[in-house]
C-alpha cells in the first residue's frame, strides 16, 4: 500500500471513527420495530414537562452505562471529562493541591460551581462550599445513563444551572440479585483500582411495590510521580533541609566578611554579593542556592542542579492518582398507594477517604510566622557567625527558611460522610391528563481534612531561642543548619496534626405539577408549574493551631457559617405553533419562568423561549434563548480568610513569573519597559540596594482569599440555533443515521470569582492595564511584598463580581448504524456502528474587571482565573467510537482528541511562550455476553501509552504537563463481570 493511500485509508477511519461512546439522545430515531412501544410520556433533562416521543429542544449528550463502565473508572467524572462539551477539572488525576480529592465537572470550562448536577432530575447534596457536586458519591453500577445539556437552566431548575446540567439517571426498578466487580491495573504495576457492587432487590404486596438495595465497596491505588517518566524530577522549590538565611536589607553583612568567607573555598572575590541568601553544606561550609557556589551536595536525587541554580525536588512526593477507599449504600423504594397514587423513597450514603502526600512544609517561608535565630544559638557555623557579626547591628537575630524534610512530607487525608435522603408522593388526576409529585429531600456532607506531619514554628523558636539549642526540650536540640539527624523526642515536640471540618447542608421541598393544557389548531399544549424551598447552610471549623498561625505553611484561617434560603415558583409552557404546512411539519414553542426569592441577594426572574421545527421529512432545526442566574453560595458569601500557594510561573517570559525578577523579560536590558518596571517594583518595596539582583525565591506565591457577603447574582444569556437530521429512509444502510449541528453563546455577566495570582501580577505591570505604572493601579493593590526581603509575601485573591466571561462554539454530532448485510455480506457479520461528538470554540474570552479588556483564550492552556483544574480551552476537540457488534460480542476502538493550544500566559502580554501540540488517545474496549445473566468486560485505556504534551521548560514550582487536562498515568486496562440472578 503506497503512503498516499494509507494516508487516505487512515484520513477516512478518523472520519468515520470520530465519538465517545456517547450520542445525542434527540438526535437518534427510534427503530421501527420499537415505535409501537413508545406509550409511555417521558421527561428529557432540560425541561418538567412529559410527552410521548420525546424530542428536545436543545442539545442533550446522553452519556450510557456501557460508556461510563468503558472509561476504566470507578468514579463517573472520567467518562464525563471525555466529552467535548466539558473541561476537565479535579478528580482522581491529581496532586497535593487538588480540591480535597473531589470529583467535579465542569461544562463548557466556566467553572464546575456553574454546572448543576441533579440524580433522577432532582438537585444533588452539593460537596463543595461553592456549591458543586462531588461525583464520588455516585458509584458506577447504579447509573442507568447520563444526560448532558449545556447553556443556562435556570428557568427549568433553579441556580446553578449557569452552564448546563448534569443529570445522572440511575436504576429505579430492580428484581433479583446482581454482582458487579471490575479490577484494573496497569504495566507499572501501580494504581491498581478495584471495584464491587451488589445489587438486591424484589416486588412485594402483590407487585404494588419493589425495593432495592445496593451496596458498594471500591479502592483506588496510589501512583507517584516517581514512577513516571514524564513526572520524576519536576516541581522544583527553593526549600532546602539545610534552611535558607534570609536577607534583610536594612542590615546586610559586609562585602569584605562575604568574600573573605568564600575566599577559603577557592572563590574569588566579589562573586558572591553581600545580599545573597546563604545555606550550610554538610560539612558546615556555606554556599548560595543562586549560582550554587560552593555547593557541596548532591545533584540528583531529592536535590538538583536546574539553571545553574539548587533546588529541591518537590515533585517527587506527589501522586499522579490520588488514593481513594470507598463505602457506598443506595436503596430505593416505591409503593402504589392506589391506581393514581405512589409514594416513593431514596436514600444515599456514601463515605469515603483520600489521602494525598506533598512534600515536607517549608517553615518560614512568606506563607506563615517566620523562623527566628538569635545569634547566640549554639549550631550557628562559623563561617555563618562571622558574616553576620560584620552587620550593622551584630547582635540582632536573623531569620531562616527550612525545608521540614527531617518530618517527613506532609500529608492530608479528606474523610467525606455523604448522605440524601428523598421522600414523596407522586400520581395522576382523574380528571385531567395531568401528573404531580410532592417530595422533600434531606441531605449533609461532613468533610474532616487532617493534615499530617506540619512544624509548629512556635515549637521552633521556643527551641532555637534556648541557649542551649533545645537539648534541654528534647534530645539533642534542634540544628537547622546542614543537614542533621533529628531525634525522635525533638519530631515529637515540633510536629503537629490539624483537623479542619466543613459541614454542609441542605433542605428541599418541591411540588411539581404537568400535564395537558389546552388544545391549540396545531396540537395540545401541554404546561408544568411548580414551586419548591431550599436552604443551605455551611459550617467551617479550622483547628486551633490554624486559626493561630502556629502551623508551617499557614496563614491563620478562621471559623465561618452561615445560610441561604430560596423560595421560587416556576411555570413552562409548550405551544404548538403551527403544523402540516409546506416546510413546517410542526412548530412549537417551549416557554418558560421562574422567579426565586433568596433571603441573601433579594428577587431575581430567570426565563427562557425555546423552539422546535420539524421543516420536513429528516430535517429538524431548533433553538432559544435563555437567562439564567447562580446566586453566590454559602462558601462564597460566608467563607472564612483562607491561604494557598500557586506558582507564578518561568520569569523568563512575559507574562509569566515575578516581573521584577531580574532574571525575567520585564527586566532585560532589551525591554523597553525596564525601567518603569524597575521603579514600580521599589514603589512596591524591593529595596533599592537589592533590585538590581533581585530574583524571586518563591516558586510558588501565596494567595489569600475569602467569602464575600456583598456578592450579587451572576447571569448569563444563552442563545443557541441548530439543525437535526434524523434520517427517514428504509434503506438499512441510512435507516440509522441522526446528526446535528448546533451554534451556541453563553455570555456571563457579573461572575463570582477571583483575580488569581498569575492575573494579578501580570496585570500590574501590563502596559495595556497600567499604561503609568502605577502602583495604586487596582491590581498592584493586590500585591504585598516582604519588607526588607522584596519578595511576594502574598497576593490577594478577592472573590468579586467581576466583568464576565463568554464563550460560544459549535457542537456537531453523528450516529450512524447498520448491519454487514446491507453491505450485501453475511448477516453473520454482525453490525457496524459509528458515532462522533466534535467541538469548535469560536471564542473563550474573560474580563477580570467591569469595563475592562476582555482577553480571548480560546485555542489556549494555561489560565486558572476560573478554574484552577480546568485551564485547556482547545478551538478542537472531538471525541469518537467505531463499535462492531457480532452475536454477544462489542468490540469498539475509541479515539479522543484535544486539538494543538497556544500558552495562556501569552494572551493579552505579548509573551511568545510556546503552547502544546493536538494529542490523540486511543481505547479498545470489548463486551461479552456470555449468556444471559452473565456480561463480562475488558479494556485498555491510552492504547499507544501516549505520553502528555510539554507545557512549561521550566520546571520551578511546575510540572511540564497540565496534569487535569492530559493523560499521566499512561496505558492502563480492566477487566470486570456482571452477573444476575
Amino acid at each position: 500500500m503506497t503512503v498516499s493511500t494509507k494516508t487516505a485509508v487512515y484520513a477516512l477511519g478518523a472520519i468515520l471513527s470520530m465519538g465517545a461512546g456517547t450520542s445525542l439522545a434527540q438526535t437518534a430515531p427510534a427503530p421501527a420495530a420499537d415505535q409501537a412501544a413508545i406509550v409511555e410520556e417521558v421527561v428529557v433533562t432540560g425541561s418538567r414537562i412529559a410527552r410521548r416521543d420525546y424530542t428536545s429542544d436543545t442539545p442533550i449528550v446522553t452519556v450510557g452505562q456501557q460508556a461510563v463502565a468503558a472509561s476504566g473508572a470507578v468514579t463517573p467524572e472520567v467518562a464525563l471529562n471525555q466529552l467535548p462539551q466539558v473541561t476537565p477539572s479535579a478528580g482522581a488525576s491529581a496532586s497535593f493541591v487538588a480540591r480535597g480529592g473531589q470529583a467535579s465537572i465542569n461544562l463548557r470550562g466556566v467553572g464546575q460551581q456553574r454546572t448543576l448536577v441533579l440524580v433522577d432530575g432532582r438537585r444533588m447534596q452539593p460537596s463543595g462550599a461553592d456549591g458543586s457536586v462531588d461525583l464520588n458519591v455516585i458509584p458506577n453500577a447504579l447509573i442507568d445513563n447520563i444526560e448532558v445539556i449545556t447553556g443556562g437552566a435556570s428557568a427549568t431548575y433553579g441556580s446553578d444551572a449557569i452552564a448546563g446540567v448534569v443529570n445522572l439517571k440511575l436504576k429505579r426498578h430492580f428484581n433479583g440479585a446482581q454482582i458487579d466487580a471490575q479490577y484494573g491495573g496497569n504495566e507499572h504495576g501501580d494504581g491498581a483500582t478495584k471495584a464491587l457492587t451488589a445489587i438486591l432487590g424484589a416486588d412485594f404486596a402483590e407487585d404494588r411495590g419493589n425495593a432495592f438495595v445496593s451496596l458498594g465497596y471500591s479502592k483506588r491505588d496510589p501512583i507517584r510521580f516517581t514512577d513516571r517518566d514524564w513526572l520524576r524530577g519536576q516541581i522544583l522549590s527553593n526549600g532546602l533541609e539545610s534552611s535558607i538565611v534570609n536577607v534583610v536589607a536594612s542590615n546586610l553583612p559586609g562585602q569584605a566578611a562575604v568574600n573573605a568567607v568564600f575566599a577559603k573555598y577557592g572563590v574569588a572575590p566579589g562573586t558572591v554579593s553581600r545580599s545573597a541568601q546563604l545555606s550550610t553544606n554538610a560539612d558546615n561550609t556555606l554556599f548560595t542556592q543562586a549560582g550554587a557556589v560552593n555547593y557541596r551536595g548532591a545533584t540528583s536525587g531529592r536535590y538538583i542542579l536546574f539553571g545553574g541554580n539548587v533546588f529541591s525536588v518537590a515533585g517527587d512526593e506527589f501522586v499522579a492518582q490520588t488514593p481513594m477507599t470507598r463505602y457506598n449504600f443506595v436503596g430505593h423504594a416505591d409503593y402504589n398507594v392506589s391506581d393514581k397514587v405512589t409514594a416513593f423513597i431514596d436514600g444515599l450514603f456514601t463515605t469515603y477517604k483520600v489521602t494525598t502526600n506533598g512534600p515536607p512544609a517549608t517553615a518560614g517561608s512568606s506563607s506563615g510566622k517566620p523562623v527566628t535565630v538569635p545569634v547566640t544559638n549554639p549550631f550557628i557555623p562559623s563561617d555563618l557567625a562571622s558574616i553576620l557579626a560584620s552587620r550593622a547591628n551584630p547582635a540582632a537575630p536573623f531569620t531562616i527558611t527550612q525545608a521540614g524534610y527531617a518530618f517527613g512530607n506532609r500529608a492530608e487525608q479528606d474523610d467525606y460522610d455523604v448522605y440524601q435522603f428523598t421522600g414523596g408522593l407522586r400520581g395522576k388526576l382523574d380528571t385531567a391528563d395531568m401528573t404531580w409529585e410532592v417530595y422533600g429531600s434531606l441531605g449533609r456532607s461532613r468533610y474532616l481534612a487532617t493534615e499530617r506531619n506540619y512544624q509548629s514554628i512556635d515549637a521552633m523558636n521556643r527551641l532555637l531561642a534556648a541557649s542551649d539549642g533545645g537539648a534541654s526540650l528534647c534530645q539533642g536540640g534542634f540544628n537547622p543548619f546542614g543537614i542533621q539527624p533529628l531525634s525522635k523526642s525533638c519530631r515529637d515536640y515540633i510536629v503537629r496534626t490539624a483537623e479542619n471540618l466543613t459541614v454542609l447542608k441542605q433542605r428541599i421541598v418541591e411540588a411539581n405539577l404537568q400535564g395537558h393544557a389546552f388544545n391549540l389548531p396545531a396540537g395540545e399544549a401541554r404546561f408544568a408549574v411548580g414551586a419548591d424551598y431550599r436552604k443551605n447552610s455551611y459550617d467551617f471549623r479550622p483547628d486551633a493551631l490554624i486559626q493561630t498561625g502556629e502551623l508551617a505553611n499557614y496563614l491563620p484561617i478562621f471559623a465561618s457559617a452561615g445560610s441561604d434560603e430560596v423560595r421560587e415558583v416556576y411555570g413552562e409552557l409548550l405551544v404548538p405553533v403551527l403544523t402540516g404546512l409546506p416546510l413546517v411539519k410542526q412548530l412549537d414553542l417551549d416557554l418558560g419562568y421562574r422567579y426565586s426569592d433568596y433571603r441573601t441577594v433579594g428577587g431575581v426572574s430567570t426565563y427562557k423561549a425555546d423552539f422546535n421545527w420539524k421543516v420536513a421529512g429528516a430535517l429538524g432545526l431548533r433553538g432559544g434563548y435563555a437567562r439564567a442566574i447562580r446566586a453566590p453560595s454559602v462558601g462564597e458569601l460566608y467563607a472564612a480568610s483562607s491561604q494557598g500557594q500557586l506558582t507564578l510561573g518561568n520569569p523568563g517570559l512575559i507574562g509569566s513569573g515575578d516581573p521584577c525578577d531580574v532574571r525575567g523579560a520585564y527586566r532585560a536590558a532589551s525591554s523597553p519597559i525596564a525601567a518603569q518596571v524597575r521603579a514600580l517594583c521599589i514603589a512596591q518595596g524591593v529595596p533599592t540596594n537589592l533590585v538590581d539582583t533581585f530574583q524571586n525565591s518563591n516558586p510558588r506565591t501565596p494567595f489569600i482569599t475569602s467569602g464575600n457577603t456583598a456578592l450579587e447574582p451572576e447571569s448569563t444569556d444563552t442563545y443557541s440555533v441548530g439543525a437535526v437530521l434524523r434520517s427517514t429512509s428504509s434503506n438499512p444502510l441510512l435507516s440509522r443515521l441522526s446528526a446535528s449541528v448546533d451554534y451556541y453563546s453563553i455570555k456571563l455577566s457579573d461572575a463570582i470569582g477571583q483575580v488569581t495570582n498569575t492575573v494579578a501580577a501580570s496585570q500590574c505591570f501590563n502596559t495595556a492595564i497600567n499604561p503609568t505604572f502605577a502602583n495604586s493601579n487596582f491590581y498592584c493593590g493586590l500585591l504585598s511584598r516582604q519588607a526588607g526581603t522584596g519578595q511576594l509575601a502574598l497576593i490577594q485573591n478577592p472573590q468579586l463580581n467581576l466583568g464576565g466571561y463568554k464563550t460560544s462554539g459549535v457542537d456537531v454530532a453523528f450516529d450512524w448504524s447498520a448491519p454487514f448485510e446491507a453491505f450485501g455480506l453475511s448477516d453473520k457479520l454482525g453490525t457496524l456502528s459509528l458515532n462522533a461528538t466534535v467541538n469548535y470554540l469560536v471564542d473563550f474570552k474573560i474580563q477580570t474587571l467591569p469595563g475592562g479588556p476582555s482577553l480571548d483564550y480560546a485555542g489556549s492552556i494555561g489560565n486558572t482565573q476560573i478554574d484552577v483544574f480546568a485551564t485547556a480551552h482547545p478551538t478542537w476537540k472531538g471525541a469518537a467510537t467505531a463499535a462492531w457488534e457480532i452475536g454477544p460480542v462489542r468490540t469498539a476502538l475509541k479515539w479522543r482528541y484535544l486539538g494543538a493550544m497556544g500558552n495562556a500566559a501569552n494572551v493579552g502580554t505579548g509573551g511568545t511562550a510556546h503552547g502544546v501540540p493536538a494529542v490523540s488517545y486511543f481505547d479498545l474496549d470489548a463486551l461479552w455476553k456470555v449468556r444471559s445473566g452473565l456480561e463480562l468486560r475488558a479494556g485498555v485505556v491510552n492504547l499507544a501509552d501516549k505520553a502528555p504534551p510539554v507545557l512549561n521548560d521550566s520546571i520551578i514550582g511546575a510540572l511540564q504537563t497540565e496534569p487535569y487536562t492530559y493523560d499521566i498515568v499512561g496505558r492502563r486496562f480492566y477487566l470486570a463481570v456482571k452477573a444476575s440472578f
